[in-house]
């Protein structure tokens, strides 16, 4: 059991580590912008909940409100890894530097594989999928933005600097 100088020496210091840390700006990828978000001024409807297994559920990115039609811009510099239906909607996925995958989905494209994109560029547009296909932003039309480095999903709100950082609270000893 620690004594009660310990334990008050222990929480002073967290306190002035805490507010070291609210002073200084995070280091984190969180905190800067890498990359642009791929529709402007767009309302997120649904964010980024990590699976607890590589199978389970989840949502394996974010989805943003848009209309049909709507304009669709690449958030970075990169080329064009694919464009094609994935099971009933149309899909198109840029490769970035640092082996980062982006995708969008319902996405009609006249991009082909191989081409070169850079940030800003018009990639494609909002377009209705296979009738087969369960909106699951209910009665919105929405874009599902999606990032994936070496292979895994993260959160692409990760890249475009719209994630806060987390901050762990000092410990505080029970009782």
């Amino acid at each position: 059991m620690l004594e009660p100088q310990r334990i008050l020496s222990l929480q002073v210091a967290s306190l002035l580590a805490l507010a070291l840390t609210i002073q200084l700006p995070s280091p984190s990828l969180g905190s800067q912008r890498v990359w642009e978000p791929p529709v402007l001024n767009q309302q997120l409807i649904n964010n980024y909940r990590a699976p607890e297994t590589a199978y389970g559920p989840g949502h394996r990115g974010v989805d943003y409100a848009v209309e049909y039609g709507q304009g669709v811009f690449a958030p970075a510099d990169g080329m064009v890894e694919f464009v094609g239906k994935v099971v009933n909607r149309q899909v198109l996925t840029i490769s970035h530097n640092g082996n980062l995958l982006s995708s969008y989905e319902p996405l009609c494209s006249s991009l082909s594989v191989g081409e070169q994109v850079f940030e800003g560029d018009l990639i494609g547009e909002v377009c209705e999928p296979d009738k087969s296909y369960v909106f699951h932003c209910r009665i919105v039309y929405c874009l599902h933005f999606s990032a994936r480095k070496n292979g895994k999903y993260l959160s692409p709100l990760w890249f475009t600097g719209e994630l806060a950082a987390s901050r762990l609270l000092p410990w505080v000893e029970p009782g």
